[in-house]
């Protein structure tokens, strides 16, 4: 396992035994996404008539599964980066790369929150195959996935910063 060489991530805002909000919705969803596939396999294959909506609450519970549980990472420092050569850099080179990259993550999400939402938008007339609900319900996962991550991203740059600047 890979271990984060950011001494803010080492004490992140969370311990991993907190959980909070996104996750606990996401645990919520991940029952029904059980719950769906289980019902749809018991369908087709033991009733021989399968629940046509089955798939698509699974599929769409996934998309907000995957974008809510993201955000914690970022409060917890859990997302993946490749800092080899920053960690070899003198204190402020590496200071100053760590502040642009972190500029970069964050208007990376703001960026991608901000075109989800006009896809979002763009489909809240067009229904879903099945279940006949606006697909705007599923691309709006990426939305506020993304904004979520963009204010956990900035909640930990800042406790970085403060930290830095009290160890100054």
């Amino acid at each position: 396992m890979l271990q984060n060489s950011d001494p803010i991530a080492q004490e992140a805002l969370l311990p991993p035994s907190t959980l909070t909000f996104e996750e606990i919705i996401a645990a919520t969803l991940m029952a029904l996404i059980v719950g769906a596939v289980s019902w749809g396999v018991f369908t087709r294959y033991v009733l021989g008539a399968p629940a046509d909506w089955a798939p698509e609450v699974a599929a769409i519970a996934f998309a907000w599964v995957v974008f809510l549980a993201a955000a914690p990472a970022f409060l917890r420092g859990d997302h993946s980066a490749v800092d080899a050569l920053v960690v070899k850099l003198p204190k402020r080179l590496r200071k100053v790369t760590q502040l642009l990259a972190d500029a970069i993550v964050l208007a990376t999400l703001v960026i991608t929150a901000w075109l989800a939402m006009g896809m979002a938008f763009s489909t809240r007339d067009v229904p879903t195959t099945v279940l006949q609900v606006p697909q705007s319900i599923t691309y709006s996962a990426a939305a506020l996935g993304f904004a979520l991550m963009a204010i956990r991203h900035l909640t930990f740059v800042i406790r970085r910063l403060r930290r830095d600047g009290s160890a100054a």
